[in-house]
């Protein structure tokens, strides 16, 4: 199994870029916004990809395919959606259009508007996504994106400490859920319901 590659940038396309790595060019399929960051630089240039090598079965015939990602974290994410079932691996590399933490909230939040919005994910495989990966993909929401508590700040009630809770469970960790909550109190919003606690959070 190739899980990296490592080599001279020779082409890059819509959806794929090839790599020269010593004496072997690779093909290597890869999401529009991957292939957007890689036209920017220059041909020739050294770059690594984390992989994903499968063999596309068409009638009689099994081709390899190596797909890359450029870091780990994008590889793990596509690795959990082609889990839904019928979104194979070409349709999930596709609708990597978006951040990694947008399209991981979107699943957990059940937002199926901004999932149908993505190249290939009509609203059966949204809901799909949905039923499939709910609750599995906090690992992949970012903390960058929390806004800064103010020092002092306490949870101040059981819906609070509750919602934390439930954070927890979907993957943020202690001190990112916390963070998280006390920025919502923090902004003025008077939530009171846990469950609308933990979806706001996961829109921010």
């Amino acid at each position: 199994m190739i899980r990296r590659i490592r080599g001279q940038l020779v082409e890059v396309g819509a959806e794929h870029v090839l790599l020269q790595a010593e004496h072997l060019c690779y093909e290597v399929l890869v999401a529009p916004s991957t292939a957007e960051r890689l036209a920017e630089r220059p041909v020739g240039s050294e770059i690594e990809l984390h992989t994903f090598h499968y063999l596309y079965q068409e009638q009689a015939r099994s081709t390899p395919v190596l797909m890359g990602f450029e870091t780990d974290a994008q590889r793990d994410f596509f690795e959990q959606l082609i889990e839904a079932p019928r979104f194979g691996p070409r349709s999930a590399l596709r609708s990597m259009t978006i951040p990694l933490s947008t399209y991981a909230k979107a699943i957990e939040i059940g937002d199926t508007k901004t999932l149908k919005s993505l190249q290939g994910v009509g609203a059966n495989t949204a809901k799909a996504l949905v039923a499939q990966l709910q609750g599995k993909l906090g690992q992949f929401i970012g903390a960058e994106e929390l806004e800064p508590v103010a020092a002092g700040a306490t949870v101040e009630s059981d819906a609070e400490a509750q919602a934390i809770e439930i954070l927890q469970q979907l993957g943020v960790s202690e001190h990112e859920a916390i963070q998280a909550v006390l920025a919502l109190h923090a902004s003025g919003a008077e939530l009171t319901d846990v469950e609308e606690i933990v979806k706001v959070v996961l829109k921010r």
